[in-house]
């Protein structure tokens, strides 16, 4: 009983921010056409959730942005961490590419968007590959701090005992980067929807960023605020994805170390 009070005292409290929310934006529209145009109400909002969940549109929209964020986090993180422990085994070749990886992570991805269009075109592979370069860089600056952070006296320690740099990397440098990758994972959730969403955004014709657009250009409020909230219950998954992704690294590091 003690338990089940716990459960559903966390539930009460976790939607409290959301009830208020609700009930301060009901208490500024209400009464108001004009504030209601601006800002759209609840009534609004949940009727243009409900219709697009009913028509399938908006989950047709959710998973269109859905698998370009989720192929985009996947290849950008995996390609990134390798790059990163690449660079970090290499240390001149690291020290000559700093400035261009700085450069080219620093840079606004709508200015390579002309480039993204010319050489990927306009469908679904151009909107990976912006998730992909908003996610890259980031994984392979977490790979390579982390790796810079692991203990050298351990592993000289090993290298005294005749292990190689293999072992090396295996049982000093990973287990040190590790909660770096994570990070970076956690770091790229968000990045990896704003990649698609700006793809979307450039050029599209469906997805959750297609939707705004074409709300806003209509001056839909309610429905803009629609698509804002699939974007943050996809980023919701995502981070809880990524949660128990760590949680399974990091047992499985333990169980072979």
């Amino acid at each position: 009983m003690k338990n089940l009070w716990r459960m559903v005292s966390v539930w009460v409290y976790g939607a409290l921010p959301l009830i208020l929310f609700f009930a301060a934006w009901y208490l500024v529209t209400s009464g108001s056409e004009r504030r209601t145009f601006f800002f759209g109400s609840p009534y609004l909002y949940l009727v243009s959730l409900l219709n697009g969940i009913l028509t399938g549109s908006l989950l047709k929209d959710t998973f269109v942005t859905g698998s370009e964020a989720v192929i985009g986090f996947l290849i950008g993180n995996v390609t990134g961490a390798v790059a990163g422990f690449m660079l970090w085994k290499s240390p001149k070749t690291s020290r000559a590419l700093r400035p261009y990886i700085i450069v080219l992570g620093s840079a606004p991805l709508f200015a390579f968007a002309p480039i993204i269009i010319i050489w990927f075109g306009t469908g679904f592979s151009a909107k990976v590959v912006v998730a992909v370069l908003s996610t890259m860089f980031v994984a392979l600056m977490q790979a390579f701090n982390g790796a810079e952070q692991a203990d050298p006296t351990l592993a000289e320690l090993i290298r005294s005992f005749g292990g190689n740099e293999n072992v090396v990397f295996r049982k000093v440098v990973i287990p040190s980067s590790l909660v770096w990758v994570i990070a970076g994972f956690r770091l790229n959730v968000g990045l990896a929807l704003l990649g698609a969403f700006l793809g979307e955004y450039i050029s599209s014709e469906a997805g959750l960023g297609h939707l705004i657009l074409v709300a806003g250009g209509l001056y839909n409020i309610p429905r803009v605020l629609v698509g804002v909230t699939m974007i943050g219950f996809l980023g919701l998954i995502l981070s809880w994805a990524v949660g128990v992704l760590g949680r399974n690294l990091r047992k499985r590091l333990v169980s072979t170390l």
